[in-house]
């Protein structure tokens, strides 16, 4: 239902139950948020919840309480490492990596050396082939 306006100036289109019209696009965005939500904790579901609810207690709980029926939430977000302590874990991570594969390392420096002065690719040493059992006739 539109409602008429005293100024003439003003388009009366905007008014639809004396609400202005972008309220229905706030509730478009609030539904998508609801829709794309992936709760990572259980305050953080009764975080939004509340929002959604403008504070409202028992419509909160409510939305809470049927969200959180087949979750298995923990009650708080887990800390996330600092700066330093991701630094150290990929440092570590990169330092054993090497470690690792090091023969590897070593034959690909190697084989771009030989090949950057010019000597071609060095053969590699095989292992000493076992002799062959004698056939008895």
């Amino acid at each position: 239902m539109i409602q008429n306006c005293k100024n003439k100036h003003f388009p009366t289109f905007l008014f639809r139950h004396g609400n202005m019209f972008w309220f229905n696009s706030e509730r478009k965005r609030k539904m998508e948020f609801i829709q794309n939500f992936v709760p990572t904790s259980k305050a953080q579901l009764l975080q939004v919840a509340m929002y959604f609810n403008k504070g409202d207690i028992h419509k909160a709980q409510e939305m809470f309480d049927f969200y959180n029926k087949n979750l298995d939430l923990p009650d708080f977000d887990p800390v996330s490492p600092t700066f330093m302590q991701q630094i150290k874990s990929t440092a570590g991570d990169l330092f054993s990596w090497i470690k690792d594969n090091q023969g590897d390392l070593m034959q690909g420096y190697d084989l771009i050396r030989s090949v950057i002065q010019g000597k071609g690719i060095l053969p590699v040493a095989s292992e000493a082939a076992e002799p062959l059992p004698e056939i008895n006739e």
